[in-house]
């Protein structure tokens, strides 16, 4: 980028940058997602009392002890808000 001499070697900067591409993800809480075999799951109800286990690539970590989803479920989709007490009922 140009640099007309106001920024120096060491000083900082906040940027931002625009894609042309939009992107859209979902975010959940960072307990919905279970790290199980080097894999990250996520449960959503399946009707009943049943649940149905997805895999998903999770993504950065947000504020608010919220964490980015990059593939395997939709903004919107319903999921289980803490994945390790279900677990852990499921095995009970």
């Amino acid at each position: 980028m140009p640099n007309p001499g106001v920024m120096r070697l060491g000083m900082f900067v906040t940027a931002t940058f625009h894609s042309l591409e939009k992107q859209t993800h979902a975010v959940v809480p960072a307990t919905a997602i279970l790290h199980l075999h080097d894999r990250d799951w996520v449960y959503s109800p399946a009707g009943g009392n049943t649940f149905r286990r997805i895999e998903v690539a999770s993504g950065k970590m947000l504020p608010s002890n919220m964490q980015e989803v990059l593939n395997g479920i939709a903004p919107g989709d319903k999921i289980v808000a803490n994945a390790l007490i279900l677990q852990n009922t499921a095995e009970q």
